[in-house]
This record gives structure tokens, C-alpha cells and sequence, in this order.
């Protein structure tokens, strides 16, 4: 029994593992259990405490633009504190301490503000992401993001049962509940991970090369540390770098962790608030599936014929989700199932294109840079998509669709070389 579960290709592929990678991956739970139950009624939350549509989009936008300072200097940041005391440090900011804002927020400036400092996120979005991948290599890095994605939906799961505490409670008390517990899981998972964690090798050669250099000093280095020139150089780079910015662009916009697609299941197609948890279900069962049976068998050497179809599929959700009739729970459930199925296969596979076109001491710039131009793309995005979800929701959708069609596009052109 026990040669048959080391036989399974899910545990061959934690078993490659090591180092920061691993520890990476084992303490993930504690931050995804509480991230995907919260999230999930975090917009409903902020509606029901009196926040219009117009002004969620001045909290979408506002965050954005914070989103785009930090990501300027979430590069030179890693390289002058480490890629460890990094992560520490703005991932305590980020997640506990912005929840813990949003959690005692009572207007618009203050989920403003938690907002913002959630943000700080980007810091760690290029931190926490070289603990992953620097000391891995590309079949490992495959295995990490295809694991991590394993945690985080395979506990989305549990979204159903946050419906019914909904439904028993309400969201305003149901979600403060669930923030609290928030706040106490991922803080204990980021002091236990940092006493496993240690600094990557390019990390430490880095810090070495600037032992003794003051911050002013890192400043004028660049906030991109040699980023443009790597794109320069780099075609695959380049058109993988254009790929990321367009489809982290539908991230705030039509997909299914948005402020907006709660809502408009809700409030558009008539499903009730508790029952819409189902969809929550929906999304992690079948991503799950992905995760667990398709992307482990897909050869590592294989990556653009999964990430075309994920792109494809997403397409083709975006376009159906305006269609359905009000009411229609069982459209509603096939187009995230289809939606969930081409994200599933589309992330993992990309991920790891992406870490694999930017070795080198200037990968923390790429990050840094492609957090940037996303999150001031973002801004300006944001601080209209309110307005546009107001006067015709179903457009949010239609958008996100031609995005993630340009993300195919730009994928042929890698294809063909």
C-alpha cells in the first residue's frame, strides 16, 4: 500500500522537493485555509458595511496604484534585506496586519488603507516566489507550483461550509469571524516557516556583493537591477514578460477571485449569497482534478500546448458567464468548471516557463518590473471598472475575454519560434 502511494505521480512530484522549496510548500496550508474562505465573501463584506460600486472601484484603484509603488521596489528591497528577511518582514505587514485593518474598518478611507497595506503583498510576490524557485530546478519548479496550487484549492473546497456559516450568521459576522482566524493561522505559519527558511544562493551572493552598501547607494542601482537589459537580450523573455502583465490585468477584472464576480453572480444572475459558495466548491474540485490527474502527467518539456489550451478555455468562460440567464445555477457551475479547468492547466505550466527565461541575479528585477507595469496598468483600470461594472456589468467580462485573447496571441508568437 505504501509503494502504491509513493508510485503516484502527485507524490513522486513532492518527493523531488528541497531546501526552501519544500519548506515553502509544507507550510503553505496555513496561509491558504484562511486566504480562500476570507477572500471568497471579502467583497460581499465591504458592500454590506455601506461601500457603493463606484467607491469599491476607488478601493480597486487605490490599491492598485499602492501596488504599483511597492512593486518599484520590491526588487531592490529583496536584493538589499534578503529574500528571506524580505518575506518575514512584508508578509507580516501584508496579510495579518491588512487583515487585521480591514477587520476594525468602518469606511471607505479605512479599506482603503487595509487595501494598501495588503499590497505590500508585492514585495513578497518577488521574495517568497525566488525562496521557491532560486535553489530548484525546472522539473522542481514545476512540482512547487503545481503543489502550492494543489493546497491552496483543494482547500477551497471548504468554501461550501463558509456559506453555511453565512447563511446561519450573515456575512458582516461571518466574515469577521473568518478574518480572525486569518489573522492567527497565517501569523504562526510565517514565524514557523522563517526559522526553516534559509537564504537562497544567488541571494546570499547578492548580499554579499552589497554588504555594506546603504540603501541610498542600492537606489542608485536601479529599482530593476538590469531587468531591461535581460528583456533587450531575451526574446522568450520579452513575450513571456508581455504574457504575465495581460493576464495578471484579469485577475481584478472578470476572474473568479475578483471583487467582481460575487457580486454579479448575486446580484445579476439572482443566486443567493450563501448558495453562491457552491461555485467556490465547483472551482476547487475542478482545479483540484487538474492538479492532481492532468498537469503531473503532462511532460515538463511540454509547456506551450497547456498553457494555449488553459488561456482558451478561460476565453471561452469569460464569454459564457455574460450569457447566462438569470437563475441558471447550472450554467453558472459549467462556466466556472471551465473557467477553474483552464486556469489549472494554464498557471503551473507558465509559472514555470517564466522562472525558467529569467535565471540569473537579475530575476528579482524582472519580477519587480512585471509587478509594475501590472499593478500601474491595474490602477488605471481600476479606477474605472467601478463605473463600467455599474452601468453594464456583463462588460467586466467581455474585457477580461479580450485579454486573455492577447495572451494567446502573444503565445502563438513564442510557438512559432
Amino acid at each position: 500500500m505504501l509503494q502504491r502511494i509513493k508510485n503516484l505521480k502527485i507524490v513522486q512530484s513532492f518527493l523531488l522537493l528541497k531546501g526552501n522549496t519544500k519548506v515553502s510548500i509544507v507550510f503553505e496550508p496555513l496561509w491558504g485555509i484562511p486566504y480562500t474562505i476570507y477572500t471568497f465573501y471579502l467583497s460581499l463584506y465591504i458592500k454590506e458595511m455601506g461601500v457603493s460600486d463606484e467607491q469599491l472601484g476607488i478601493i480597486i484603484g487605490a490599491g492598485f496604484l499602492s501596488a504599483a509603488v511597492f512593486s518599484f521596489f520590491s526588487g531592490m528591497i529583496t536584493d538589499y534585506l534578503g529574500r528571506k528577511k524580505a518575506t518575514f518582514i512584508f508578509d507580516l505587514l501584508a496579510w495579518p496586519v491588512a487583515i487585521f485593518i480591514y477587520l476594525i474598518s468602518r469606511s471607505l478611507l479605512m479599506f482603503v488603507i487595509a487595501t494598501v497595506v495588503n499590497n505590500l503583498m508585492k514585495v513578497t510576490a518577488v521574495s517568497w516566489n525566488l525562496m521557491l524557485i532560486e535553489d530548484a530546478d525546472s522539473d522542481q519548479r514545476k512540482a512547487a507550483y503545481n503543489i502550492k496550487d494543489i493546497i491552496n484549492i483543494s482547500l477551497g473546497i471548504i468554501t461550501p461550509l463558509a456559506g453555511l456559516v453565512v447563511a446561519r450568521h450573515g456575512v458582516i459576522k461571518a466574515e469577521r469571524a473568518f478574518m480572525i482566524i486569518a489573522i492567527i493561522s497565517m501569523t504562526l505559519m510565517m514565524l514557523l516557516r522563517n526559522k526553516m527558511y534559509t537564504e537562497t544562493k544567488i541571494g546570499r551572493q547578492i548580499l554579499n556583493e552589497n554588504k555594506g552598501l546603504a540603501l541610498k547607494d542600492m537606489l542608485k542601482k536601479g529599482p530593476f537591477n538590469g531587468a531591461f537589459a535581460q528583456l533587450r537580450e531575451n526574446r522568450h523573455l520579452k513575450i513571456a514578460f508581455w504574457i504575465q502583465v495581460l493576464f495578471n490585468l484579469t485577475l481584478p477584472l472578470g476572474a473568479f477571485n475578483s471583487m467582481y464576480f460575487a457580486p454579479f453572480m448575486t446580484e445579476h444572475l439572482g443566486i443567493d449569497k450563501a448558495t453562491v459558495s457552491v461555485l467556490g466548491g465547483v472551482y476547487a474540485g475542478v482545479m483540484l482534478i487538474v492538479f492532481l490527474f492532468i498537469n503531473p502527467s503532462i511532460p515538463g518539456r511540454n509547456m506551450k500546448a497547456p498553457i494555449l489550451t488553459g488561456l482558451f478555455l478561460q476565453v471561452i468562460a469569460m464569454i459564457g458567464i455574460p450569457m447566462i440567464p438569470k437563475g441558471m445555477m447550472a450554467l453558472a457551475i459549467l462556466a466556472v468548471a471551465l473557467y477553474s479547468f483552464g486556469y489549472g492547466i494554464f498557471m503551473p505550466f507558465f509559472s514555470t516557463m517564466l522562472a525558467d527565461v529569467s535565471e540569473g541575479k537579475s530575476r528579482a528585477g524582472v519580477y519587480s518590473l512585471i509587478n509594475t507595469a501590472t499593478a500601474v496598468l491595474s490602477a488605471l483600470i481600476g479606477w474605472g471598472s467601478g463605473f463600467l461594472y455599474a452601468a453594464a456589468p456583463r462588460f467586466i467580462f467581455y474585457i477580461t475575454a479580450l485579454l486573455l485573447g492577447l495572451s494567446i496571441l502573444s503565445m502563438l508568437l513564442l510557438k512559432n519560434e
